[in-house]
């Protein structure tokens, strides 16, 4: 697995939650180079995971296959 997702499903596991993605998960993957992903913990702490090129496609349908497993 990518280090990108790795690192986002440890601040999930830990009970953080994504802020923001841009670009959004939900638009196109046309073009897509970079990701970058906030995450904000219960301490209020917020970090930032960039994936690039190919990891970043990767990062942003984790994303979406989070977001679906919990609707």
């Amino acid at each position: 697995m990518r280090e990108s997702i790795l690192k986002l499903q440890a601040f999930l596991d830990r009970g953080c939650k994504i802020e923001k993605v841009y670009p959004s998960v939900l638009g196109s993957d046309a073009e897509i180079n970079i990701v970058t992903v906030e995450v904000k913990c219960s301490d209020g702490q917020i970090h930032k995971i960039r994936a690039y090129r190919e990891e970043a496609s990767d990062l942003r349908e984790f994303i979406r296959t989070k977001i679906s497993n919990t609707s």
